[in-house]
């Protein structure tokens, strides 16, 4: 884990930590080869030798079942359904004897065949001449089941079932959970690519590729009607997703002794079928909105991703000084445009006819300019001591127009034109430059420890910014040493200190509106003084990081791994003030056979995260900022422990093979918040997690090259999320929510296959 993500990782363990901890038991569940003669530490026999130097094909069929339906379980590989499937794999090559003239080959992989998530990848040429490359993988992700009353699902215009009861909050609406239907949230991709390589005289080196990505199907999106104060009212809608990508890649390459150079050009370009997303406004009308827009003529309209492109030229060089040192450079020039035509500021005609100050340009001309290049060198002038240096420019000009927008509020409201409106807006066409020099070196002492260190100078410039320079310092220091033959072990300590220039944390409201309207509102100021965003504001930090190996015997290995990690936000008032994280790993391995060994591991990881807020009214606003009373604390804490143990049994001579693995896994996270005396505030209940996994597998050689394995996979997975555990579609009064539930579920999948090498 890096610092650098340490504030995001609470709002990802709930969902991710069980994804993560499940990979392994998928990998040896799924993906085990069951090579039934795979050779050992012993000198091979005349059967492995003739595995070892003669070419053997291998096409696996078979059946495979699932017990229930389960959203994570193993979902993005296509085990999320009940029911059979197929078993189905192949790989293939053939090419001429080691000893031949010719030197042509195909080479063919194919997995997962009968799954949603098979890949597949065709290559053919001749070695030292030419290479074709075609590919094509499938992934699916599901969310789940949800329910929604909107009917239209998949199309681009959501409506309102016959007979809809609108009301000016959820309770009111007496049809809407009798209207409700279960979709599925589900989006597909499939992606295919071609490849060719051609060798030309003189080193030199040509290539192309083209790869094409369609991905369908549904995700959610909230859409709102409304304007300001307590008039806007939402909806959680099912987005049609009908993206396609196209990429394209050429390569020249020429690979000397002494210089080594590459040209490249890269196009992608990004087509959306759905420009918006159109609902019929569910509410009925209420203060705060202008004729018209409730149920039943009322609509809403949403952008979607649009339409872009993106254009990349680069050059790579790397050049050998001298037997010891080596200098490398690269830069890449690119050019994104954007260029989809503006949707109306408003669906609403009634709306649309108040309309004095039309949009400013049809559509937004989007154009940033990039720039990255890099310079190394490196170089070793003593047996003992190896140092580098590197300098780092990143650009990114952003050369869009910049306009006067007069919107419309949530497709609620009549143009507002004045010239103190808060409607007049202006984009920010946002810059940023990022330049990185950094130097290390590394001395070995002696045979058995090294020491090495780095200093690293990092500065960001952004335009439109609450900080417009960000400058920040890296020192860090490793030792590494070995304690005879039995132990090593390795120690890295490092700090950061992130500094700029004067935090003006209302420039983005000061820019992105007009004068006039800023002049009225006391403090020219959208969010509190003392808020800093995490990303930019004044922070410490402090990593260390400790491994050690252990091996008592030949037959044990121990191992330690533990990390510390501490964030200090000196300056910020408001928001993020501090991040803390703990790390601590033990594995073992135990080989107390040749044909049997055992493999577990324990963890423990904590992380805190200290957040300081304020609660603001409009009218008294300043008072506001300033209360200590109507100031509020949270304190996130996260714990994962995770745990897991294997066995390997192998005997020989090969003719079967047995294996298991159990992984455990439970996340807790808390919240705990403390206010002021002006605020009231309730405890929060915790989010758990539980994983509990099984996988055994086993294979069986049959008579020739027939073989037959067996798979069998068990997982409970539960948790509780207070945001989703319980919560009805009309659970808060001015948002239709999805029905939707954290993950519970008990699964098993068996599998048996045969198969034939050839």
């Amino acid at each position: 884990m890096t610092a650098r993500t340490l504030p995001h990782r609470p709002l990802l363990l709930r969902s991710a930590i069980a994804v993560a901890l499940l990979t392994p038991a998928l990998a040896l569940a799924q993906e085990d080869e069951f090579t039934l003669d795979e050779p050992t530490t012993s000198p091979p026999d005349a059967e492995q030798l003739a595995e070892l130097t003669q070419i053997r094909n291998t096409l696996e069929f078979g059946l495979g079942y699932i017990s229930d339906d389960a959203v994570r379980f193993g979902r993005r590989r296509g085990f999320d359904e009940q029911g059979g499937y197929g078993v189905l794999r192949l790989e293939y090559l053939r090419r001429g004897p080691h000893d031949g003239a010719s030197a042509d080959y195909v080479r063919v992989r194919a997995d997962d065949l009968g799954l949603r998530s098979r890949e597949a990848r065709v290559e053919f040429g001749r070695q030292g001449d030419y290479r074709v490359r075609i590919d094509y993988d499938q992934m699916p992700t599901r969310r789940g089941t949800v329910k929604t009353p909107f009917t239209g699902i998949g199309g681009n215009t959501l409506t309102l079932p016959a007979g809809w009861v609108a009301g000016a909050n959820t309770a009111a609406m007496t049809r809407l959970l009798p209207n409700l239907g279960e979709i599925e949230l589900e989006v597909e991709r499939r992606r295919v690519g071609l490849g060719l390589a051609k060798l030309l005289p003189g080193r030199w080196e040509l290539t192309a590729g083209i790869r094409h990505e369609e991905r369908d199907g549904l995700k959610s999106l909230g859409g709102v009607i409304g304007n300001s104060g307590g008039n806007p009212r939402a909806a959680l809608l099912p987005e049609p997703i009908d993206h396609r990508t196209r990429e394209f890649d050429a390569a020249a390459r020429y690979a000397g002794r002494k210089t080594q150079f590459e040209l490249r050009y890269h196009l992608s370009g990004f087509d959306n079928a759905n420009t918006a997303l159109t609902w019929q406004n569910p509410f009925a009308q209420i203060a705060g909105w202008a004729p018209g827009v409730g149920y039943p003529g009322g609509q809403g309209r949403a952008a979607l991703p649009p339409d872009n492109r993106f254009h990349q030229a680069s050059a790579l060089g790397g050049w050998n000084v001298s037997a010891r040192t080596r200098v490398t450079a690269d830069i890449a020039l690119g050019r994104m445009t954007q260029n989809d035509p503006f949707l109306p500021y408003t669906v609403n005609p009634v709306l649309a006819a108040s309309i004095v100050q039309p949009l400013p340009r049809a559509s937004l001309d989007g154009r940033i300019d990039t720039t990255v290049a890099n310079l190394r060198i490196s170089s070793r002038p003593h047996p003992r001591l190896h140092w580098a240096a590197s300098y780092r420019y990143d650009d990114r000009d952003n050369r869009t127009p910049r306009d006067e927008y007069v919107y419309i509020g949530g497709d609620s409201q009549n143009q507002d034109a004045s010239a103190t409106s808060s409607r007049r807006r202006f984009n920010e066409p946002a810059s940023f430059r990022e330049q990185r020099l950094r130097v290390e070196a590394g001395w070995r002492i002696d045979g058995r420890t090294r020491l090495s260190g780095a200093i690293e100078r990092r500065q960001t410039n952004r335009t439109y910014s609450v900080r417009e320079r960000a400058d920040e310092d890296l020192f860090s220091l490793s030792l590494q040493r070995g304690f005879g033959e039995r132990v090593d072990a390795s120690l890295t300590l490092s700090r950061a200190d992130r500094s700029g220039s004067t935090y003006h944390g209302s420039e983005p409201f000061l820019s992105g509106y007009a004068p006039a309207y800023t002049a009225t509102v006391p403090g020219q100021w959208d969010n509190p003084p003392g808020l800093r965003r995490w990303y930019l504001a004044d922070r410490e930090r402090e990593r260390a990081q400790l491994r050690v190996n252990f091996t008592p015997t030949p037959r044990w290995t121990f191992g330690l791994d533990g990390s510390w990690a501490d964030e200090d936000y000196t300056r910020s008032e408001l928001g993020l003030t501090a991040a803390r994280a703990r790390a601590l790993t033990l594995d073992a391995a135990f080989v107390p056979a040749e044909a049997l060994s055992f493999h577990g591991f324990y963890s423990r990881e904590t992380f805190d995260f200290d957040q300081t807020g304020a609660s603001i009214r409009t009218a008294t606003r300043l008072a506001d900022a300033v209360d200590p009373a109507r100031r509020w604390r949270a304190r996130h804490r996260d714990e994962v422990d995770s745990a897991g143990l294997g066995v390997a049994f192998k005997p020989r001579p090969a003719r079967y093979q047995l294996g298991a693995d159990l992984l455990y896994a439970r996340s807790d996270n808390a919240i705990d918040l403390t206010a002021g005396s002006a605020l009231n505030v309730a405890a929060l209940p915790p989010n758990t997690t539980r994983l509990d996994s099984l996988s055994l597998h086993g294979g069986l050689r049959l008579q020739g090259d027939w073989s037959v394995r067996l798979r069998y996979w068990y997982e409970r997975y539960r948790s509780t999320d207070w945001a989703l555990d319980g919560v009805a579609a009309n659970q808060l009064a001015n948002v239709i929510l999805l029905a939707e539930d954290s993950p519970d579920y008990r699964a098993h999948v068996v599998a048996v296959s045969l198969v034939y090498r050839f």
